[in-house]
């Protein structure tokens, strides 16, 4: 983002109520804070063992690629980065839903073919 835009977005994020911006894009992104945000207490202020694993796009979920196992079913062991399963959004390749972290599939709250959020938590996986 180039210093004007960012100039923009920080003038206008002074005129909300917001106290703190997050923008991801693939391997790029920005954090921005106002002064009340020193005030609040941090996002990861507790520590679980149970990790949400959420959707990366709106679209329809699926559990598995075609002509690969199915990893994201409940007691089932998994490794970082496994592919939990895929949204497809209808443009493009589908979104891979990995597993951001080693453990076991503790709680799967979405079928295949069912449509989701952005963000919407798919599974919990308890860490190994």
């Amino acid at each position: 983002m180039k210093t004007p835009q960012l100039k923009s977005v920080m003038e206008w994020l002074k005129t909300t109520d917001l106290v703190e911006l997050c923008y991801r894009h693939g391997s790029s992104g920005l954090e921005l804070r106002t002064a009340q945000a020193a005030a609040a207490p941090p996002s990861a202020s507790f520590s679980s063992r149970y990790v949400p694993v959420c959707a990366p796009a709106v679209g329809l979920f699926q559990p598995n690629a075609p002509g690969s196992p199915r990893l994201g079913e409940e007691g089932l062991a998994v490794k970082e980065g496994d592919v939990l399963g895929q949204v497809e959004t209808g443009v493009g390749r589908p979104h891979a839903v990995r597993a951001p972290c080693s453990g076991r599939v503790a709680r799967v709250f979405i079928e295949g073919g069912k449509p989701v959020q952005y963000g919407q938590p798919l599974f919990f996986l308890e860490r190994g």
